[in-house]
């Protein structure tokens, strides 16, 4: 067993997951082989933490999960915040209306749960238990004080997200993740767009990424970066490979990640995690 790394940060979608957001069992069980052997392994996510505590509970993780793109850090078991930060409500506000002045499909990420006004892009109760619908994001946001930790937003037409990217970064002091594709497995995708994927883009505070949280987890576990392994595949992992002691691309990963990576391994719908897991630690 490699005893040079002590903790493996894995992203969800795309990556832990197969393009039908089922984990393969060769990952299941490469997983709980780390753990016998005193490896943390952690997930990260773009998605809220209550998403990503099924996954964490299925694959026999580290309670510790890092979701919103290291908006908070999270042990679910504990329900004991590590880290997490939030946008100012006013600056929240304008941004919900922005949105809504562009016509375009956002979601609103408080605590655990993703808010919605309605079920499109895949942001069903059948396949995201997390969600919560309200008749207007706007008047919750305006009557409750619930932390905002990010919106994502989710259009057919990347130049309609990369217009209202520019804006927010130009009018506010806060960050926005590249307009990147939205993983929706086949059966949810909408017919009239001949299955092809919409396209994402997430804004959050400033400075936050899923390289913050990775750094403040290991502060907290007292873990050297160097000791760390990182999986991704996605543009909103670029921040978590420049700060991983070892970094794996996916097969299916963004040529921006690959060129990042020190290895590239199979893609998520071949297992490629733990294919390149039993490689790094030689767990047969």
């Amino acid at each position: 067993m490699n005893n040079k790394y002590k903790i493996v940060f894995i992203d969800i979608d795309g990556t832990l997951v197969n393009d039908e957001k089922i984990v393969p069992e060769e990952n299941i069980k490469a997983i709980k082989k780390l753990k016998e052997n005193e490896i943390e392994v952690v997930l990260a996510s773009g998605r809220p933490y209550h998403s990503i505590e099924k996954y964490s509970k299925q694959v026999g993780a580290v309670p510790y999960i890092i979701g919103s793109n290291g908006g908070i850090v999270a042990n679910f078991i504990e329900d004991k915040k590590i880290f997490s930060t939030n946008i100012e409500k006013e600056s929240a506000l304008e941004i919900a209306k922005l949105i809504k002045e562009n016509n375009i499909y956002f979601t609103v990420t408080i605590s655990g749960n993703l808010f919605v006004e309605d079920e499109q892009y895949s942001m069903t109760k059948e396949n995201r238990n997390e969600l919560v619908l309200v008749n207007s994001l706007e008047e919750y946001l305006e009557t409750n004080d619930a932390p905002v930790i990010k919106f994502s937003l989710m259009d057919d037409k990347k130049e309609n997200l990369q217009k209202v990217r520019k804006v927010v970064l130009d009018r506010f002091n806060i960050d926005a993740t590249e307009v990147d594709e939205f993983m929706i497995p086949k059966k949810y995708r909408k017919a009239e767009n001949n299955y092809m994927l919409p396209y994402v883009m997430d804004i959050m505070p400033k400075g936050i990424s899923k390289a913050k949280a990775i750094e403040e987890l290991c502060k907290y576990l007292g873990i050297e970066l160097a000791q760390t392994i990182v999986f991704g595949d996605g543009l909103n992992d670029i921040e978590m490979f420049n700060v991983g002691g070892y970094k794996v691309a996916m097969g299916n990963a963004a040529n921006q990640i690959k060129e990042l990576a020190d290895v590239v391994t199979k893609t998520n719908n071949e297992a490629g995690v733990a294919y390149e897991l039993d490689k790094i630690f030689d767990i047969g």
